[in-house]
């Protein structure tokens, strides 16, 4: 016997669901908390019965797959634009399709709150919907900022970097976020790994317009990010804090960082300084 259950999504369609499980549809975010404006992961897997292939782009489409998104009133999170399938991709019969999809360019994810997420593959009329799933967005804490001007001519603006926390599982993570100082609308979000309290942050611009955060990653580990003006990662390096700590400083327009390299594995206790355990 088949158990109908109904969902209203964003196309304001009504899908049903039989139990006979033809298609099965799971789904889960990579991260309980995520900070407004960082990728948004999803994890989707579909295990198709149908017996044939099911094809979710393309003029041959025979089903589609998609995400509903509400908010704790109940309602619809607005979508933007449909998702990125193309036409090789296929969910094969008796062989799992599994996908990684970065909700943050598809649906408008600008308001901190928690959100009810389910997954569905349309097909044949009916709707196979994966279970309930939650996941909260958060506008983080801030440690640290810094408003500069960027660009030139018609292109100038006024952009806020701030320095930004959220917990997670395995720790605190930092992000360097752009924000317009107007609106508050966060334009972008770049994670620079995890973070320790015990030093404070540091957020300096270079003459490029470059931003350089130095930030404690771990007890004994220091981490130096160096970003575009525009949020994008382009480098990092790690530090000791065997015997000194590291410290970044501006010579001539350049932000350079001085201290002692981290080398991978290097995880023992700080020293307190020389071995003093020695007889003379």
């Amino acid at each position: 016997m088949n158990i109908r259950c109904a969902l209203a999504i964003l196309s304001g369609w009504l899908l049903a669901g039989p139990a006979s499980a033809q298609i099965e549809v799971f789904c889960e975010p990579t991260h309980t908390h995520f900070l407004i404006g960082e990728e948004i992961t999803m994890r989707i897997e579909v295990h198709n019965n149908t017996g044939g292939m099911l094809t979710i782009a393309g003029t041959n489409r025979n089903a589609k797959v998609s995400f509903e998104l509400t908010t704790e009133s109940g309602a619809a999170v607005p979508m933007r634009m449909d998702l990125p399938f193309t036409p090789s991709d296929t969910i094969r019969e008796g062989q799992p399709w599994t996908r990684s999809i970065d909700l943050q360019p598809f649906y408008d994810l600008r308001n901190p709150g928690q959100l009810k997420m389910r997954a569905y593959v349309e097909w044949a009329g009916n709707a196979y919907i994966s279970s309930k799933a939650f996941f909260d967005l958060d506008r983080g804490k801030d440690v640290g900022k810094m408003i500069a001007a960027c660009g030139t001519g018609k292109d100038k603006a006024t952009v806020r970097y701030s320095l930004r926390t959220v917990a997670r599982e395995d720790g605190e993570i930092l992000f360097l976020c752009l924000e317009d100082p107007e609106t508050q609308l966060r334009l972008s979000a770049a994670t620079l790994g995890t973070m320790v309290r015990l030093y404070p942050a540091v957020l300096r611009r270079d003459a490029a317009g470059h931003l350089h955060v130095l930030h404690q990653a771990a007890p004994n580990r220091f981490t130096h990010s160096e970003l575009s003006p525009t949020g994008r990662l382009l480098d990092q390096e790690h530090f000791s804090t065997d015997y000194q700590m590291p410290d970044m400083q501006e010579l001539d327009g350049h932000i350079v960082v001085r201290g002692r390299p981290y080398i991978p594995g290097d995880d023992r206790r700080m020293p307190l300084g020389p071995d003093t355990t020695k007889q003379p």
